[in-house]
């Protein structure tokens, strides 16, 4: 035996009827979502975006032989490439610039967190930060950081100081190589300073042995004046602020709040209402549409 089944058609005719009686109810369903939606947006808190755009510099701006060599220093470019703005990228996203911002700008308060554990609330609080920070590379070898906050100004002090923190971290890199060889210099001064004082106090040598410490003593001075060149050259590269990076565009305070965006929120709860509205009309009322 087999059963007939009967499926519901759609009858268009019906439907019309249907919405032409029902339109006030539908209307008042769309109107009060639209006011519960209202009344949301005024509630939410309003966020502000400031962002900056970066370009890596060149890292050999920072070699010293480019300050002594004439004939190399138009080689250098003043960019850098694709893997200086991975470096870049790298440097910024450490959490050691998260903790420093946090500390900076006080945003364990921010946040408003209250465990009793001071560590805990610090890294709570660079998780948030890292939610609030956003990163973009660009196809034109551009570097584009983005701060969302509730504060205006909080969000482009932010983004300035971070750029301040990368800079000077990637200085620090090379600079921390430079004094190393620089205190190594010195030593050697030192110890070559020594060394002469002594062969030239030495009036009891005999003659062969005095003209054998002339020479000493001039190798010795000669190779002092050296490693004070070296020296002199080192302390110059250190006292040179070459650059980690070029800010093409500054964070400013943000004119408006940016989240969230009303009108298209509004827009969407509009039309998820409407569709919501039409199924659940439809389906209460199957038996008179179908």
């Amino acid at each position: 035996m087999q059963a007939n089944a009967t499926t519901p058609k759609f009858n268009l005719q019906k439907i019309t009827q249907l919405l032409q009686d029902k339109w006030k109810q539908l209307a008042g369903f769309v109107v009060i979502a639209l006011l519960v939606t209202t009344i949301t947006l005024f509630i939410v808190p309003k966020y502000y975006r400031s962002f900056a755009i970066l370009v890596p510099a060149n890292p050999a701006l920072a070699d010293k032989a480019r300050l002594f060599n004439t004939n190399i220093e138009g080689l250098y470019s003043y960019f850098g490439t694709g893997d200086d703005l991975d470096r870049l990228f790298g440097i910024a996203s450490m959490d050691t610039v998260y903790k420093q911002l946090v500390d900076s700008f006080q945003l364990v308060k921010y946040y408003k967190l209250t465990n009793s554990d001071q560590g805990i609330n610090r890294r709570k609080a660079v998780l948030e930060l890292r939610e609030d920070l956003t990163f973009q590379k660009t196809d034109l070898g551009q570097l584009k950081v983005f701060a969302w906050t509730k504060e205006k100004e909080l969000s482009a002090n932010i983004v300035n100081r971070l750029v301040e923190i990368v800079q000077q971290t990637e200085a620090a890199i090379w600079k921390e190589n430079y004094k190393n060889s620089l205190a190594k210099l010195k030593s050697n001064i030192s110890s070559m300073e020594a060394e002469y004082k002594s062969l030239a106090a030495n009036s009891m040598a005999s003659e062969s042995e005095i003209r054998l410490n002339q020479s000493k003593l001039q190798n010795i001075l000669d190779q002092m004046n050296s490693y004070q060149k070296a020296a002199n050259e080192f302390q110059l590269a250190i006292d040179n602020n070459a650059p980690a990076l070029y800010v093409l565009e500054k964070a400013v305070p943000a004119a408006k709040s940016e989240k969230p965006n009303k009108w298209e929120v509004l827009l969407v709860a509009f039309l998820a209402s409407l569709i919501f509205g039409l199924m659940g009309l439809l389906v209460y009322h199957r038996e008179e549409a179908f």
